[in-house]
C-alpha cells in the first residue's frame, strides 16, 4: 500500500497559474454574460467597448458588450444602476491539454438586456405622449373640477410601471415555460375528445367494417332476444306493434322485408329495436319518472330493454336526494349516435344521410355531424347510384351517402376562431 501511494505522489502534477501575462498585455475577456429571459442565438457576434474618459487607474474593468441580431440589440455593461453588485469575483479556468497547465481567468458578470429595433420609434412617441399627458394632468390639477381631479388620481394609481417588470422579466419566462410545458399534446387533446365521443364502443383497431360496432355493443344478447318479433309479425297491421309510428324509414323497410315470403327476422329486430330508441327519445325530459307517460309512449317494449335506455342514454344528477333521471345534450346526441349506427348495420354501412333526418326532426347538418362523429365520410352520390335512384342532380346534391369505412378515423377536435 505504502509503494503505490509514493508512485501516485511522484507522478505527473498539474500546474496552476493566474493569467498575469494576458491582464497586463491587456487581452480582454473572457465575460460572463446574464440574459433574462431570452438569449441571442449562438452565432451572434458580440463586440467589446470601453467607455469614454475611462480612467485607466480607477476604471480599469469598466466594460460595455453589444450585439445586434438584425431585429434586437443586446446590450449590457458591469458599471452604473444596472449592473449587479459585486459581492463574488469569478473565474474561469482553461486547461492546456498538452502542458497539462490550468490558467485562471478574471471573468467579470455583465448582465444583458434586450431591445427590439422595430419598437425604437414606438417609445420615442411613447415619451412625447407622457410629457402631453403630463402638462394635461398638472393643468387638471390645477384648474380641473373635483371629479376632472379624482380622474387623475384614479389613472395615476392604476398605472403600471413596465419598467419595474424588467427584473422579474426571467421569472416570467421560467414560469410561463414551466406551465406550457403541462400542457397537452395534440395526439392527447385527439385521443381525449376519441374517449369523450357519444358513440357507442367501436374498435380502433378493425380491419373490417363490421366489426367497428359490433352487435353485441349495440343490442345486448338478453336485449335481442326480448324484441317481440311474433308480436308484430301475429298481426295484420304489423306497424301497429310499433311504439313510434312516424318514422318513414323504419315504416318503409319494415314494409319491404314484410312483403318477401321469407321474412327476415334479424332485421325486422333492427327495425323494431330502432322503433324503441325512436319512442324512448319523445320522452319529455320532466316526464322520465313518470311511470304512466312512460308506459304509454313506450307501448309494448319489453322492461330490459327499457332500462338499457336508462342506463345508457339518462344521467341523476349528483347531490339530489331524488333519484330523478334526465337527457343532457351528451346524452341526447348519444341516443341519435346509436340510431344511425344501428341504421347503417342495416345498410350495409352505406346509406343515404338523409334517410332518417326527418324521422328525428332534426337539420340535415346537425344529422351530417353526427354520422362524421362515428368516422362516416359524407359523399355526394355516384353516377351509378343518380342512375339507379333516377334521380337529379339538384335532389342527388340533397341525398348524400354516409359511409363507414376502415381504418375507423374521427374528426380532429375544432379549433378557435381565429382573431385577426
Amino acid at each position: 500500500m505504502s509503494s503505490s501511494k509514493r508512485k501516485n505522489a511522484d507522478g505527473p502534477k498539474v500546474c496552476l497559474e493566474y493569467a498575469k501575462a494576458d491582464v497586463e498585455a491587456g487581452v480582454e475577456g473572457p465575460f460572463l454574460a446574464v440574459f433574462p429571459g431570452i438569449a441571442p442565438p449562438k452565432s451572434a457576434p458580440f463586440n467589446i467597448y470601453k467607455p469614454d474618459g475611462e480612467d485607466k487607474k480607477t476604471k480599469r474593468k469598466r466594460r460595455i458588450l453589444e450585439a445586434d441580431t438584425g431585429k434586437v440589440e443586446f446590450v449590457g455593461q458591469n458599471f452604473g444602476e444596472t449592473a449587479r453588485p459585486g459581492y463574488c469575483r469569478y473565474v474561469i479556468a482553461i486547461r492546456d491539454k498538452e502542458t497539462d497547465k490550468v490558467t485562471f481567468k478574471d471573468a467579470p458578470v455583465i448582465p444583458i438586456n434586450r431591445t427590439i429595433k422595430s419598437l425604437k420609434n414606438s417609445k420615442a412617441h411613447s415619451s412625447a405622449r407622457d410629457q402631453f399627458m403630463q402638462a394635461k394632468n398638472a393643468l387638471g390639477e390645477a384648474f380641473g373640477t373635483k371629479k376632472i381631479k379624482q380622474q387623475i388620481k384614479s389613472v395615476e394609481r392604476n398605472a403600471v410601471n413596465v419598467s419595474t417588470l424588467d427584473n422579474v422579466a426571467g421569472i416570467l419566462h421560467d414560469s410561463i415555460s414551466a406551465k406550457t410545458s403541462a400542457l397537452p399534446s395534440k395526439a392527447e387533446i385527439k385521443a381525449s375528445a376519441d374517449e369523450d365521443r357519444p358513440v357507442p364502443p367501436y374498435d380502433l383497431e378493425a380491419t373490417k367494417v363490421e366489426d367497428i360496432y359490433k352487435l353485441n355493443a349495440l343490442i345486448t344478447p338478453a336485449e335481442y332476444q326480448e324484441i317481440p318479433v311474433k308480436s308484430l309479425l301475429g298481426t295484420p297491421q304489423p306497424l301497429t306493434a310499433l311504439p313510434f309510428q312516424s318514422s318513414a324509414y323504419v315504416n318503409d323497410s319494415l314494409t319491404a322485408v314484410l312483403s318477401i315470403s321469407k321474412k327476415d327476422r334479424h332485421k325486422i329486430r333492427l327495425l323494431m329495436y330502432i322503433s324503441f330508441l325512436m319512442a324512448f327519445r319523445t320522452i319529455p325530459d320532466r316526464k322520465l319518472d313518470d311511470s304512466e307517460t312512460v308506459s304509454s309512449i313506450m307501448g309494448e317494449t319489453p322492461s330490459v330493454i327499457v332500462e338499457s335506455f336508462y342506463e345508457r342514454f339518462t344521467e341523476v344528477p349528483e347531490g339530489t336526494d331524488k333519484k330523478k333521471h334526465t337527457f343532457t345534450p351528451k346524452s341526447k346526441d348519444k341516443l341519435l349516435c346509436w340510431i344511425l349506427a344501428i341504421a347503417l348495420t342495416l345498410e350495409n354501412f352505406n346509406m343515404d344521410s338523409s334517410s332518417v333526418t326527418r324521422d328525428l326532426s332534426l337539420k340535415q347538418t346537425k344529422v351530417n355531424e353526427l354520422y362524421k362523429s362515428l368516422g362516416c365520410k359524407i359523399n355526394e352520390m355516384t353516377a351509378a347510384q343518380k342512375a339507379q335512384l333516377n334521380v337529379s342532380n339538384e335532389e342527388a346534391r340533397q341525398r348524400k351517402r354516409a359511409i363507414l369505412t376502415v381504418p375507423l378515423t374521427f374528426p380532429l377536435p375544432k379549433r378557435g376562431r381565429k382573431i385577426n
